[in-house]
């Protein structure tokens, strides 16, 4: 009985551990999109930084059938409720911009090469996306090339993202977002 007891308490204490390693260590999401004939895109979850395993997270789900609805009784509460939520627009937005706070990019890579058909309206797209090209060469991490083709339509196109975040710097502003939607001040 005294050995059951420690098995689940040791348990118990490495499931609490591996719950708290984590909330504490980094939340990797690793993007890839390809295009060349067709789009591929591939991504893949990393818990625990880079030294959990990998999660693949791509390829495309069959769409279900679509079940019949019942529009009374949601368009009811969706129609009564529009007015309640309103007042967490600001809140939303706060929400939104403290997680992007959070988000720390390991590496940004796009590498394209495109044409429109038209030497003037490819080249006037490329001018537009100037300011995106050269302007990112100041941030660490992130690598903009893109190659106009004057004399054909064209599109190639590859794109990397890994960003991290820690889910437990995501406490503070999930608290406020609660205490925004259900505090006293409501």
């Amino acid at each position: 009985m005294a050995t059951a007891v420690i098995i689940l308490l040791s348990g118990l204490a490495i499931m609490l551990g591996l719950i708290v390693l984590a909330m504490v260590l980094p939340f990797r999401l690793e993007l890839d999109l390809n295009k060349d004939e067709a789009w591929h895109f591939r991504a893949a979850l990393r818990p625990f930084g880079r030294f959990g395993p990998r999660i693949a997270v791509s390829g495309r789900k069959k769409n279900a059938p679509k079940a019949a609805k019942k529009p009374d009784v949601a368009a009811k509460w969706n129609k009564s409720r529009k007015s309640g939520f309103q007042h967490l627009a600001r809140p939303a937005l706060q929400f939104a911009t403290d997680v992007l706070r959070r988000v720390h990019l390991s590496t940004a890579r796009l590498e394209m090469r495109f044409g429109l058909g038209d030497p003037g309206e490819t080249g006037q797209a490329f001018g537009l996306l100037a300011p995106l090209i050269y302007g990112s060469r100041a941030c660490r991490g992130s690598s903009i090339q893109i190659v106009p083709v004057f004399d054909r339509r064209t599109l190639t196109a590859r794109a990397e993202l890994d960003l991290s975040i820690v889910p437990a710097t995501l406490l503070g502003p999930l608290i406020r977002l609660g205490w925004a939607a259900f505090g006293p001040g409501r």
